[in-house]
């Protein structure tokens, strides 16, 4: 008798246990395999390890090689992205310079924003809507640079003074605001050029050969 409700009861519970172990079958069979990474559903690029890889800053771009020295200057690359005045409008350029300096150009002293990559060189003061007196931007070059500078995406009046591998100036160059037809070049092999707002320069008389000062700094990466 005791034998016969043991069967009973094993025969009524006998689909729980089943329910039970269907279950545990389904999820084992959802699991990834082993060995394989699990699905990324936010279609992100994942690591060798299954997690999803960083996302790539906001705004970097690959501006590919930097042109030939008779090419004109590249169009813009964006290299750190702030947002328009109010939230409107398109993500404006801003670089993040190498380096910030001090110059000497005969009793006159400025502090530069040093950049000296093809990607920082090619936004330059781009969407800047103010350039402190003493303050300027130089562009270093890894050699002689004989192509041209444009006012694109500019909105400063600027002069550039373009250096050559001994620090002299070769020539100054006014530049205005939004000018992509006026290019404005070197007189010789320029290894440096130096922006500063429009009649800085004159306003100091300092003029072509003048002497250029500058210390760049010795683990500065030079492209």
């Amino acid at each position: 008798m005791g034998r016969r409700r043991r069967v009973q009861t094993y025969m009524r519970a006998a689909p729980a246990i089943w329910f039970v172990l269907a279950l545990l079958i389904a999820a084992a069979c959802s699991q990834a395999p082993v060995g394989e990474p699990a699905p990324n559903p936010t279609g992100a690029p994942s690591l060798a390890n299954g997690a999803p890889s960083p996302a790539p800053p906001v705004g970097a771009t690959d501006s590919g090689p930097y042109p030939a020295p008779e090419a004109a200057y590249p169009a813009p690359a964006i290299v750190v992205v702030a947002p328009t005045v109010g939230g409107a409008g398109a993500p404006e350029a801003i670089v993040v310079p190498d380096a910030i300096i001090e110059i000497i150009i005969g009793e006159h002293r400025l502090e530069a924003e040093v950049v000296a990559t093809p990607e920082k060189r090619s936004v330059g003061l781009m969407f800047r809507d103010i350039l402190p007196e003493h303050r300027g931007m130089l562009f270093v070059f890894a050699g002689p640079y004989t192509g041209a500078f444009w006012m694109r995406n500019t909105r400063i009046p600027l002069s550039i003074a373009f250096i050559s591998q001994e620090r002299r100036i070769l020539n100054i160059e006014d530049m205005q605001p939004f000018d992509e037809t006026t290019q404005h070049t070197p007189r010789g092999a320029a290894f440096y050029a130096l922006e500063v707002n429009q009649g800085w320069f004159a306003a100091r008389g300092i003029r072509p050969g003048d002497e250029v000062t500058f210390e760049l700094p010795p683990d500065l990466t030079i492209r």
